[in-house]
């Protein structure tokens, strides 16, 4: 008898954006935006509409994890139905929604006799994250048991790198991630940072360039740095056209490897501004 093996993502994962979200094995956990008196779950309001409500008012939304009882609640509901559960979370560097997570699992396991719940950190985000699940729900089509699917969860995050680039540093100056001044030097002298999630989850500065489209073809070099590509994901801030030429130049570098495109929700977009655009890949095994 094969593992009933049910898989649980935060919306960091650009869930909503993918047809994974009508699986029958798949599962989200919204996070939440604030901004003054208002507050939604990531999905009910749009990027754009948060663009345009900083634009307007200047501030950035208070962003955060979903709620613990969330968890236990969809936990419980699937281990009572004789599932095993996986969770994949964004980076625990930048959200703590991993750690909730696992605070989460115990205690439902704690509370309920033969409960299998495993939470992986994906050190990514976006569409990666989906990758991922997708990976392993084709896995567990096959009949992959519970420690191997996890293995294999392990695999999949050790071989995704993960890139991007931002059209702005306005974002991260706002949310104290960098100093005023250091957002005024990259305005003026069109500085374009690159940034990689590195094996342990920390977020460094790889590269900086001086232009956008110097910062597209460097990303572009990067990724087919990266060996024998298993697939390919383009998270994006409202940056279709750019999203479509990585697309492209990608399509014909690797062809036939799977490209997604996904628009990042409002949490992450939060965070990192308008033009935010990933390229992850993830090399073959």
């Amino acid at each position: 008898m094969h593992d009933d093996i049910h898989v649980i993502v935060d919306s960091v994962s650009d869930v909503q954006d993918t047809d994974l979200m009508n699986h029958p094995r798949m599962h989200v956990l919204r996070l939440i935006a604030r901004h003054g008196n208002e507050e939604w779950f990531d999905g009910d309001r749009s990027t754009a509409y948060l663009f345009d409500l900083v634009k307007k008012t200047g501030k950035l939304p208070a962003t955060s994890q979903p709620p613990i009882g969330h968890m236990i609640e969809m936990y419980t509901d699937l281990v009572k139905q004789g599932k095993k559960v996986m969770v994949i979370n964004c980076d625990s560097v930048l959200s703590g929604t991993y750690q909730t997570c696992c605070v989460a699992a115990k205690q439902v396991m704690d509370e309920i006799p033969g409960a299998d719940i495993r939470v992986i950190d994906s050190k990514a985000a976006g569409c990666s994250i989906c990758g991922m699940a997708n990976a392993i729900l084709k896995k567990v089509e096959e009949g992959i048991s519970m420690d191997d699917a996890e293995a294999y969860a392990y695999d999949l995050v050790r071989r995704t790198k993960t890139y991007f680039t931002l059209d702005t540093l306005e974002y991260l100056a706002k949310g104290g991630r960098i100093g005023a001044v250091g957002a005024l030097l990259g305005s003026i002298f069109g500085i374009r940072p690159i940034i990689h999630v590195v094996e342990d989850g920390n977020i460094i500065p790889f590269d900086k360039v001086r232009t956008r489209k110097k910062a597209l073809k460097r990303l572009l070099e990067i990724a087919n740095e990266q060996g024998e590509l298993e697939e390919i994901f383009i998270p994006n801030a409202l940056v279709q056209e750019d999203a479509e030429y990585l697309r492209a130049e990608m399509a014909a570098k690797h062809p036939g490897v799977p490209i997604w495109i996904t628009q990042i929700g409002t949490p992450l977009a939060a965070h990192l501004g308008p033009g935010a655009i990933g390229l992850f890949v993830r090399q073959k095994a």
